[in-house]
């Protein structure tokens, strides 16, 4: 009976044992299981994210636009993210509160991030933001979530980011990222101060490449606003790497800058020394077009001409030859004059490299070449015809004025050419002055007179002024006259009322400037306005001949014409004296006073109708008695 009792707890302990290796490897084959998972994800997610970070170090041409781009990753890579999700799900799913469950959200949200997955990627680093604010990942997290959101375009969102979740401790030594990130989006957002402060914070914090990249972005957010800090920039960058592709493009961009600021030697220097050097092939077809556009702009034309050459024959299929192409068109177009050679270049320039952006430019300059030589075969082959017709010869039936016509039509657009596009405003003016002077009967001369007038507004005023009295004097009916009176200030219609202010404006003008007033006047005096102001146009003329110009021949010819066309006008009078002064002595009249100065038209006060008079009689009635009454209240009582 002992022995049985004794037994008992040995097989109470026996089953404890047992049971407890069951247990302990239960929880050993769990924790194996879990760490698996961890490590398999870990281990997958490293080798796409090194694969990744290889392509962007291998990058020829680095941009700050580009930290806007998609990762565009290939299927394969895609397939193992995938598997890491899976994996980092389901230790979120069963070890939410272990030591690793953040770097787990970090991976799922970068791995989304990588397969450009913006919306899953931004949702999970600021859950991992908010769930572990304590973690060491955080500023990584950040990091990551402003940079998502950069790529989605929601700068102001990265910037509110950071303001409002960023650890600024200066001692945090991971911050450099966050600051480069947050100047990123300054910059989009057009707050370049902004961004250049923020992006040289970050440069002090970080180290080798990671600087080295900054300092590339700093250089070229600096262009065009200030090309010495865009060189020191891009020359630092160069010093600090030792990314052989980084810092060629680096010294390229530096000899750029340089190259605006005016110091061609330096600039050529450092893209020979370059080339000298064991530099990857991209980058010698930009190279050769700096040192083109160098030796250009420094006064060295035919050596920049072969060079152009050189490198289009060269680097062929390539934007920079594409360019070179482009470039060459335009020294010939705008340095030579010679427009077939520039055509030819526009030409090669369109074809060379069709995704180019420079190709569309290239194609409007051809198109514009080719309409220059399309109106002068135009302009040649009318005149030659024009020239060839016999005026006695009845038995040809050419309309002369149509060829007149469209010669002046080619010239006129020859005009535009080269006032609009070429920038030859010298050439614009002449082709004007052609059709004013040798076509004035003819459709376009009034739009001739129009940009003439409109070419001198920036270079004369008072030119443009002439030009636009005499289109308003020979075209009174044009659409452009109605313009140029706007520009002289006027009525745009030549209604009584504006003959009315053109003649005032000319009267007012005898004696500052005689001669605009007689053209101001022949407008009146062309146009078919009432008989009376005619009359007074004329005189007017005539007195500012006989007393402002001292041209008598002309003032007896319009007075003349005052007495012939207008006897019955009141100037008729005076006119005839004036011409025939010995019969002021036989008139039974006052003497009139043939030396007053022409005065302008007095504007005719509003006439009262009987019942506005009668209302205002009425009114005028009422006020007094309401003033009577007032002087009676205000009397003292007797």
């Amino acid at each position: 009976m002992n022995r049985k009792v004794k037994i008992i707890p040995l097989l109470i302990l026996l089953f404890a044992i047992f049971s407890g290796c069951h247990f302990l490897k239960n929880v050993r084959s769990e924790f194996n299981a879990y760490f698996n998972t961890y490590y398999n994800a870990k281990s997958i997610f490293e080798q796409v994210e090194n694969s990744i970070q290889s392509r962007i170090l291998s990058e020829k041409f680095l941009s700050i636009e580009k930290l806007n781009s998609e990762f565009k990753i290939p299927p394969t890579e895609k397939n193992k993210l995938d598997d890491v999700i899976k994996k980092c799900s389901k230790i979120l799913q069963y070890y939410l509160n272990s030591s690793v469950a953040d770097d787990a959200i970090l991976m799922i949200g970068k791995a989304y991030l990588y397969q450009d997955n913006y919306l899953g990627a931004e949702r999970k680093f600021a859950e991992l933001i908010s769930t572990f604010p304590q973690s060491k990942l955080y500023d990584e997290a950040l990091y990551f979530l402003m940079l998502t959101l950069s790529k989605e375009k929601k700068y102001e969102d990265a910037v509110i980011s950071f303001q409002t979740k960023a650890n600024r401790d200066p001692k945090n030594k991971k911050l450099w990222k966050v600051y480069k990130i947050y100047g990123f989006a300054k910059y989009k957002l057009g707050d370049i101060d902004s961004a250049s402060y923020y992006l040289e914070l970050a440069s002090q914090q970080a180290k080798g490449e990671d600087k080295a990249e900054i300092l590339f972005y700093l250089g070229e957010i600096n262009e065009g606003r200030n090309p010495t800090e865009s060189a020191k920039f891009y020359y630092n960058a160069s010093k600090t790497t030792k990314n052989t592709n980084l810092k060629t493009y680096s010294l390229i961009k530096y000899a750029i800058q340089q190259r605006e600021l005016g110091n061609y030697e330096l600039a050529e220097r450092v893209l020979n020394d370059l080339l000298n050097s064991n530099i990857n092939k991209d980058y010698e077809g930009k190279i050769y077009l700096e040192l083109a556009r160098i030796r250009y702009l420094s006064g060295k034309t035919e050596l920049a001409i072969q060079t152009y050459i050189y490198l289009d024959t060269t680097y062929k299929r390539t934007e920079e030859s594409a360019l070179g192409y482009f470039e060459l068109g335009q020294i010939y177009e705008t340095k030579f004059g010679k427009y077939d050679s520039a055509k030819f270049f526009y030409e090669k320039a369109q074809l060379e490299f069709p995704q180019s952006e420079i190709t569309k430019q290239a194609q409007r300059r051809t198109t514009l070449l080719n309409d220059y030589f399309r109106y002068h075969l135009t302009i040649l082959r009318n005149d030659s015809i024009l020239k060839s017709v016999n005026p006695t010869d009845s038995t040809l039936k050419i309309n002369t004025d149509s060829l007149k016509n469209l010669i002046a039509q080619a010239k006129y657009s020859l005009a535009w050419i080269f006032y609009i596009s070429l920038n030859r405003v010298d050439s614009a003016i002449y082709y004007l002055n052609d059709i004013i002077k040798n076509f004035p009967e003819t459709s376009t001369a009034p739009r001739s007179y129009y940009l003439l007038g409109t070419i001198y507004e920036t270079i004369d005023t008072g030119k443009a002024k002439e030009i636009y009295l005499e289109l308003i004097k020979k075209f009174p009916q044009s659409e452009f006259s109605a313009q140029a009176l706007k520009f002289l200030g006027m009525k745009t219609e030549l209604t009584k009322d504006t003959l009315n202010e053109i003649y005032n404006k000319a009267i007012s003008l005898i004696d500052e400037d005689p001669k605009s007033a007689m053209e101001m006047l022949s407008m009146i005096c062309n146009h078919n306005s009432n008989s009376q102001l005619k009359a007074r146009a004329f005189f007017a003329i005539g007195w500012i001949n006989e007393y402002k110009l001292k041209n008598f021949a002309k003032a007896i010819e319009c007075y003349k014409n005052v007495l012939n066309n207008f006897p019955e006008s009141e100037y008729a009078k005076i006119a005839e004296l004036k011409l025939n002064p010995e019969k002021i002595e036989t008139l039974q009249v006052p003497k009139p006073s043939i030396e007053t100065k022409p005065k302008q038209i007095e504007e005719p006060k509003p006439t009262i109708s009987d019942s506005e008079e009668d209302r205002l009689n009425i009114r005028e009635r009422k006020k007094r008695r309401i003033d009577d009454n007032k002087d009676n209240l205000d009397r003292p009582l007797k």
